[in-house]
């Protein structure tokens, strides 16, 4: 919709709705599904249930599945249940696997029980997988072709406009479901009507595994620079496709709670009720706290060199937050890496290297700034020294924690994006401080 701000939209539809009768303007149904979930996350839930039975119904499903986790959590909430089993039984398969995860497990259940038969069975495969496998979302209602068909009937089929087709390729696969190969319309259409489609098929290697990785997948799809990829168990089963589209949604779901992560309030709803807001930023808020207090201790211990030297109280933040920015840049590249599959254990090394190089050729050049300047400040060579190196070992540690620290919370379940800046903050702050009133410590009271 050209000339209208997503904020006009927003205000526009509150004042819509304020109204006794409410007729949305004609450019409203020109809106795609991802507009409108833009606009009702820029809304309150109660604004949000107005709005709602005047969007095409066509769209609901595909709208849900737009919203952000949280936001789609809080609305689902207080939708009624029988437009949220109305939606879902509108929905393609993959859509209804994403809405039933944000509901109650009670709640999923019953609606599933309202699902058709095929719907059902469905549903059970894919609910099968975890969350983090590609078979959960493989799309399962894809057309396929018995290799004991022949030509003649399969294009029959195909004409008779009854299937839904991802592509000019269709999957192979044999009476028990196992996948075969693939076969184009241009060799169909070119072949004797009487011919086995398994004299034709094609075997590929192209594949994905239902047990493999979300994000591994989606850069597979993404390499392969095909439509989709045919996703199969162990056992050689047709599970369904993975697409690129299907990838691309995982790549931006990643990008977009890195940047929301580092914020540490996850894709959190903007409206979301206060209780529940606050109860979650208090777990981080008490981590930091605690991570503070630690720091705080480690200056403690140095009291009695503060005392005789002021002037290191005046620098401390200095070496503090030069580890903390070189850390930050080391751990925004390292999540970054992490949710693109770009890191390996074969290149963890290369990049530990790269960023211990980048960050002794800025430690250096940075500490000798900032020591010229103490020097030429309080007039003392010794103390200008102790805080260069401070500052060089400081920003070292925190190269190096900026790579290891997401790499090891990731290997415990952890995501790095939420947790990494709270764990880095304390080791620059805690390195930086006991470096550098250590140092002090030594010199100025021995």
């Amino acid at each position: 919709m050209e000339g209208l701000t997503e904020i006009t939209e927003i205000n526009e539809l509150i004042e819509l709705l304020e109204q006794e009768q409410v007729q949305l303007p004609s450019h409203y149904s020109e809106l795609n599904a991802g507009q409108w979930a833009r606009i009702l996350e820029g809304l309150t839930n109660d604004i949000r249930l107005k709005l709602w039975p005047h969007i095409d119904a066509s769209l609901n499903s595909a709208i849900l599945v737009e919203l952000h986790e949280d936001t789609l959590q809080q609305f689902l909430a207080v939708l009624p249940q029988k437009s949220i089993e109305k939606t879902v039984c509108s929905s393609t398969q993959v859509e209804t696997v994403e809405i039933l995860e944000a509901l109650p497990q009670k709640t999923a259940r019953r609606i599933v029980k309202k699902l058709s038969p095929e719907a059902q069975s469905q549903v059970k495969v894919s609910f099968s997988y975890k969350e983090d496998q590609v078979g959960r979302y493989a799309n399962q209602q894809v057309y396929t072709i018995d290799e004991n068909e022949n030509v003649a009937e399969v294009i029959a089929e195909i004409k008779s406009g009854e299937n839904t087709l991802e592509s000019s390729n269709f999957i192979v696969v044999n009476k028990d479901m196992h996948f075969i190969g693939e076969i184009s319309i241009n060799e169909l259409l070119n072949a004797k009507n009487k011919e086995k489609i398994a004299e034709l098929v094609n075997t590929s290697d192209s594949t994905l595994n239902d047990l493999q990785l979300l994000l591994d997948a989606s850069n597979l799809v993404k390499e392969s620079q095909r439509n989709y990829l045919p996703v199969i168990s162990n056992d050689g089963r047709f599970v369904g496709i993975f697409s690129i589209q299907d990838a691309l949604d995982v790549f931006q779901v990643f990008y977009e709670a890195q940047v929301a992560h580092m914020g540490n309030v996850s894709d959190e709803d903007l409206f979301s009720p206060v209780l529940l807001s606050s109860r979650r930023r208090a777990v981080w808020l008490g981590i930091n706290l605690i991570t503070a207090f630690l720091a705080s201790i480690v200056i403690g211990v140095f009291d009695k060199v503060l005392l005789e030297v002021v002037a290191l109280a005046v620098l401390m933040p200095i070496v503090a937050s030069m580890g903390g920015i070189t850390g930050s840049q080391s751990l925004t590249l390292t999540i970054r890496g992490l949710a693109t599959g770009q890191i390996s254990k074969g290149n963890l090394s290369v990049l530990r290297n790269k960023e211990f190089l980048v960050a002794l050729i800025n430690s250096l050049f940075w500490a000798l700034l900032v020591a010229f300047v103490c020097h030429y400040w309080f007039e003392n060579a010794t103390l200008a020294l102790i805080l260069a190196v401070s500052i060089v070992i400081n920003m070292l540690v925190a190269s190096l924690s900026g790579v290891y620290i997401p790499v090891v919370l990731e290997k415990f379940g952890v995501d790095p994006a939420i947790a990494g800046s709270v764990i880095l903050t304390t080791v620059t702050d805690v390195v930086g401080f006991f470096v550098f009133l250590g140092g002090a410590t030594l010199i100025f009271l021995s």
